[in-house]
């Protein structure tokens, strides 16, 4: 009785090997975002599959975005649709940068609630375990498109009347706490890492079932080294890359 079972199976598990093999192949640093991905005969002969599978294959990536068709041009990766600079002034937000990529930035409120801190959220803050913050999680668009959702905790102490209106009538945070509160942001410091999307990340962000993101985790901090913000970035793999730049030193004479 398993053996038709098995058969049953077989043409599946295939099918999702042959998809892997070509996720793992655009992956290799021969392509790159945006880059024309080979013709369907030299890929199917490739992989060792049908043509029939392959277009299968392609056709359901470019439904989850990844890659897409131009006409009789062919088929490309999909192109990032926001360069974040891995060192940036503090100063110029995610709407100045998506602004200098071209696209209209946009930002959904997600969450503005008080809540309090936990032992590692007041270990990053320099204050004490329960300490109220206020967590605010936001929507990240450019051209409507979603590409990373921020969500910030920052310590109600340092702006005790701070609302989700005041936020969305000024609609910068860190103009809003340099206007109002005299709190200004100058260091920043953290970690970037490739994570797992949670349900509530994929469905905000648009992103496919276990949807690998790249994740930063930072603290900024004041003039004084005064911590005022640890904030969380889940950034769509697809629609952002990461820019390095790195400047040398200028020599002495």
């Amino acid at each position: 009785m398993s053996a038709p079972h098995e058969n049953k199976r077989r043409p599946r598990k295939a099918y999702l090997d042959a998809r892997q093999a070509l996720l793992c192949l655009l992956n290799t640093p021969e392509f790159n975002h945006g880059d024309q991905i080979p013709p369907e005969r030299e890929l199917s002969a490739q992989l060792g599959i049908s043509r029939m599978t392959l277009r299968k294959i392609v056709d359901e990536l470019i439904e989850a975005g990844l890659l897409i068709r131009r006409g009789n041009q062919g088929t490309w990766l999909t192109d990032t649709t926001i360069e974040r600079p891995l060192t940036q002034a503090i100063e110029q937000g995610i709407s100045k940068i998506t602004e200098l990529n071209g696209a209209v930035p946009g930002s959904r409120l997600i969450y503005f609630q008080d809540t309090v801190a936990s032992c590692r959220i007041a270990q990053l803050l320099h204050i004490r375990t329960g300490d109220p913050l206020v967590m605010i999680k936001r929507l990240r668009l450019a051209d409507g498109r979603p590409f990373c959702l921020e969500t910030s905790y920052l310590p109600r102490a340092l702006m005790p009347d701070l609302t989700a209106d005041k936020l969305a009538e000024s609609g910068s945070l860190y103009r809003l706490l340099a206007e109002n509160y005299r709190i200004l942001g100058v260091s920043d410091e953290g970690t970037l890492r490739v994570g797992t999307m949670n349900e509530e990340e994929q469905a905000l962000l648009e992103a496919p079932t276990d949807s690998p993101a790249l994740v930063y985790r930072g603290v900024i901090a004041d003039r004084f080294g005064q911590p005022i913000e640890y904030l969380v970035s889940v950034n769509h793999p697809q629609r952002v890359s990461f820019r390095i730049s790195h400047q040398p030193a200028a020599e002495r004479g």
